[in-house]
């Protein structure tokens, strides 16, 4: 487990959350997401979270966990590290999500319970860049 810095940290978040449409509050604005992208958003509790994880992003070598606050740094963590510490980052956030760069997978566990996992949409620039090589 490793601790972001603030420049590690707003590289992922640019890879990932800022690619979403927000709401006011800064959450992911999940109607405004293009459906295609939506693999899966269900209760938290017909779903174990790291089974979403393993299920919507089975090439995640590390993970990017997001917190509602920079006040709480963002922290990155290999899959087995994840599943050990998983139940204790659900019983004591209520709201976070998790990036996995090599699945560009954003999954979201949202303060009213929801697990929505979706591929991370594709910027303008990524296309062109990909064009180009």
């Amino acid at each position: 487990m490793q601790l972001l810095n603030l420049d590690q940290h707003l590289q992922y978040e640019r890879e990932s959350l800022y690619r979403y449409p927000r709401n006011s509050d800064g959450a992911i604005d999940w109607g405004a997401v293009a459906d295609g992208l939506v693999l899966c958003s269900i209760d938290s509790d017909s779903i174990e979270l790291s089974a979403a994880i393993q299920q919507f992003a089975p090439n995640a070598g590390r993970l990017i966990f997001f917190w509602g606050s920079l006040a709480v740094p963002s922290v990155e963590m290999g899959l087995e590290s994840c599943a050990s510490h998983l139940s204790d980052i659900t019983e004591s956030v209520p709201e976070f999500w998790i990036y996995s760069p090599g699945d560009r997978v954003v999954v979201e566990l949202s303060f009213s319970g929801v697990v929505t996992a979706a591929h991370v949409p594709v910027d303008t620039d990524d296309l062109s860049s990909a064009q180009r090589r």
